[in-house]
């Protein structure tokens, strides 16, 4: 018994009796068999086994037909703004400045970081130098 039905029952039994209680009879049809007879001899089942692949291949063969009827549509024009393929295009081109303009940038960033460390240093000289002077 599954646990919904056994509480099901424990209810029922807890519950008021409400007059005599009825009892249904119900009869399960057992599940009929499949549509198919299972086969009787290895022979009927090799035949079987023989109709089945023939069904396959005539199957495969009209895919590779229907396959071979698409037609390809041409390329699109990467010029043609209302295409994707024309944003694409422009994306990339833009990553490609963009990258471009990074690397520029690092480079001016490590001159100008160098060009101030030897600043601080010649100052430092001149304020020893001073300092000697005096």
């Amino acid at each position: 018994m599954s646990g919904s039905a056994a509480l099901a029952s424990a209810r029922r039994r807890r519950a008021i009796p409400q007059g005599p209680e009825q009892i249904s009879n119900v009869v399960v049809e057992p599940p009929k068999p499949s549509q198919q007879p299972l086969a009787a001899n290895p022979t009927m089942l090799l035949l079987k086994h023989n109709q089945v692949l023939g069904n396959l291949q005539t199957d495969i063969e009209t895919l590779k037909r229907q396959l071979t009827d698409i037609k390809v549509v041409p390329a699109v024009d990467a010029n043609d703004k209302t295409t994707l393929e024309y944003y694409k295009t422009q994306h990339n081109v833009l990553l490609d400045e963009m990258r471009d303009v990074k690397k520029t940038l690092l480079k001016i960033q490590t001159f100008a970081m160098e060009t101030n460390l030897e600043v601080m240093k010649l100052k430092r000289l001149v304020k020893i130098e001073d300092a000697v002077v005096e």
